[in-house]
């Protein structure tokens, strides 16, 4: 595959998550040398959004949430017509809904299987969050179970949820385990990881994506915080960067897009984590698919 068949694609949004500063993600690993890990890439930067004044009390930040995903998705869609590979940086996890929206309406819903590399589900509604916050919204929108205020495109898109693959949960609020249950999501926690190892949980999750369209999506609060803390959410006993480069080496080369979510450089006092997420990203870049 040539680097001009790699779209790289910017996500800047903070607010469907209580923190700020994920929406200069972009600004930081692009100054690290980003484009020099996909040269020759298309390049889709954003406008920052302007934040919403007012918004439903149960969809914090609604319009400024739908305006990047609804952006985001038109950009994928541009990126699949040319027959490129998108590599998209948010950014909240809410970005997810404008990317999903974009891989169904190219490729078929049912067609869609996902890898959520995160240490949420992110597949509450509208009625079970208990935050409001989209960022936890994002999947349960993605299989059509929201509000037709959180539909990007012209229609809902309708994930299969025997085609969603969880990696690394480790804080699940208990309506989303119901939802799971019921949509036939697979959930591989961090802690399953840690005791079957990353190997094995490879090998069921191969062996359900075959012959889909794989979309990968990556939260790096998935990640240890003895490996990465610049993140709204710091949580113990999660993946490993091993872990983490173990997965991309094991699916990237099987997946039709990239999606790296949650890096706040502005927590990023030392540049470690920031490093660390360019290793991880140089990983991915090396195993893209030939096309």
């Amino acid at each position: 595959m040539t680097m001009a068949q790699v779209a790289l694609l910017e996500a800047p949004i903070a607010v469907g998550s209580p923190t700020r500063g994920q929406e200069y993600a972009y600004d930081a690993l692009m100054a690290r040398g980003l484009n020099s890990l996909f040269p020759q890439a298309a390049l889709y930067p954003m406008e920052k959004p302007t934040i919403a004044t007012s918004y439903p009390a149960h969809l914090k930040y609604l319009s400024t949430v739908m305006h990047v995903s609804r952006q985001l998705r038109v950009n994928v869609l541009d990126a699949l017509s040319h027959g490129n590979y998108p590599v998209i940086v948010g950014g909240d996890h809410s970005i997810a809904m404008g990317s999903l929206a974009a891989f169904g309406e190219a490729e078929g819903a049912e067609d869609v299987a996902l890898v959520y590399v995160d240490a949420h589900a992110d597949i509450n509604t509208e009625q079970t969050s208990a935050s409001h916050y989209i960022h936890g919204m994002d999947l349960a929108a993605a299989c059509g179970l929201c509000t037709d205020e959180l539909t990007v495109g012209t229609q809902k898109v309708n994930l299969l949820g025997s085609n969603i693959h969880i990696v690394g949960g480790r804080s699940i609020d208990p309506p989303e385990f119901d939802i799971m249950e019921r949509l036939g999501v697979h959930m591989h926690s961090a802690h399953e990881v840690r005791t079957r190892g990353i190997a094995a949980v490879l090998d069921d999750v191969l062996s359900a994506v075959a012959g889909k369209q794989l979309h990968i999506s990556f939260d790096v609060d998935s990640i240890d915080p003895h490996d990465f803390t610049s993140t709204g959410y710091v949580l113990p006993e999660g993946l490993f960067v091993r872990d983490v480069e173990a997965i991309f080496d094991c699916l990237v080369p099987l997946s039709s897009s990239f999606e790296c979510v949650e890096y706040n450089p502005t927590l990023d006092t030392t540049g470690r984590d920031g490093a660390t997420l360019m290793g991880i990203l140089a990983g991915v870049a090396a195993k893209i698919p030939q096309r």
